[in-house]
């Protein structure tokens, strides 16, 4: 009988194939599962400066495929503001299932946000409303979110009033937790797939001057009348003086109630204290020139006036002209 060899070639084709199948499996048992979302802005209210939080309606879809997951379920709100107010609604009773065979459900969840403001360039700065959302239960190794081709949709009927929405968008990242929160089983840090989209919003520069700057100015002018005035008119002068200075006074402590207490000067604050120096200086030159007067040098004071006038004038005009640019451009 005639021994029949064994094709070695052909078994080791048959083991490398198996070993690739086992390994893929094996990859595929490890791969975190893959959840679509996007978002819709239904609207936006009552941003509050002073309590950092604003009220939102929002529509978040989701779409995958292990059957297992239930990510409108298990999905949180990481920067709730009166958690207790917020109002989750499932749109569809149970997830439907897509041609494709993934399953699809939205949540519409309403409530207050909050994001700490920063007002360093107020009224030109420009704030970002953020809503952040992750998985409560599953981390990266076994759910991780992905954007969808369109994320982020805002109303188009959307309005802001006071402000202006402009480049929103949807980023997702894996967001590590530096505490293992006493779980002593754990030798990795607890890490999520987090959801934020981020809503800038800014204010129209044409009406924030109008309405801030306007009124300081026109003190600053009238302030000017004092070194405008014939230097013989002592009385007069010092008048406008000390009443501008209390009218600059009160123009910032009411712009000062519109924001939260800061430990920093925002803008408005720099500009308050150009217009200080600008009458502290111009009562300064009126007190020199009143000594020229006494000393029956008239000529002598209106020179000194008219010089001191044109300094500190351009002095302001350039100074807070600086200021402006800066917290435009940097916002």
């Amino acid at each position: 009988m005639k021994r029949i060899e064994p094709d070695w070639h052909f078994l080791w084709v048959i083991n490398l194939g198996l070993a690739i199948s086992l390994l893929t499996q094996a990859v595929r048992a490890e791969a975190p599962a893959t959840v679509v979302v996007g978002a819709y802005v239904n609207d936006i209210q009552d941003i509050d400066l002073r309590e950092h939080s604003y009220a939102a309606d929002i529509y978040i879809w989701f779409l995958w495929s292990d059957a297992e997951l239930h990510p409108y379920e298990t999905v949180e709100v990481v920067n709730p503001h009166e958690l207790w107010g917020h109002v989750r609604q499932v749109i569809y009773e149970s997830p439907v299932t897509m041609p494709d065979g993934r399953l699809y459900q939205v949540v519409r969840i309403q409530g207050r946000f909050c994001h700490k403001f920063f007002f360093h360039n107020f009224p030109f700065d420009r704030q970002e409303l953020t809503i952040e959302l992750e998985d409560s239960t599953h981390e990266t190794n076994r759910l991780e979110f992905v954007a969808d081709d369109s994320p982020l949709v805002l109303n188009p009927q959307l309005k802001l009033p006071g402000f202006q929405v402009f480049n929103s968008q949807m980023m997702i990242e894996n967001f590590r937790y530096p505490t293992d929160f006493g779980d002593t089983r754990r030798t990795d840090p607890n890490q999520y797939s987090r959801i934020r989209l981020s809503i800038p919003v800014k204010r129209p520069a044409l009406t924030s001057s109008i309405k801030l700057l306007l009124p300081l100015f026109c003190v600053v002018l009238g302030a000017s009348l004092m070194l405008a005035l014939r230097v013989t008119y002592v009385d007069a002068r010092l008048s406008v003086g000390i009443t501008s200075l209390l009218t600059v006074v009160a123009i910032q402590l009411a712009s000062n109630d519109t924001l939260p207490s800061a430990d920093y000067l925002v803008l408005m604050d720099k500009i308050h204290l150009c217009a200080y120096g600008y009458v502290l200086s111009a009562l300064a030159i009126v007190w020199l020139t009143i000594r020229r007067v006494d000393q029956n040098q008239i000529e002598a004071a209106q020179n000194l006036q008219r010089h001191g006038f044109w300094t500190i004038t351009l002095s302001f005009i350039t100074s807070v002209a600086l200021l402006i640019a800066w917290a435009m451009w940097q916002g």
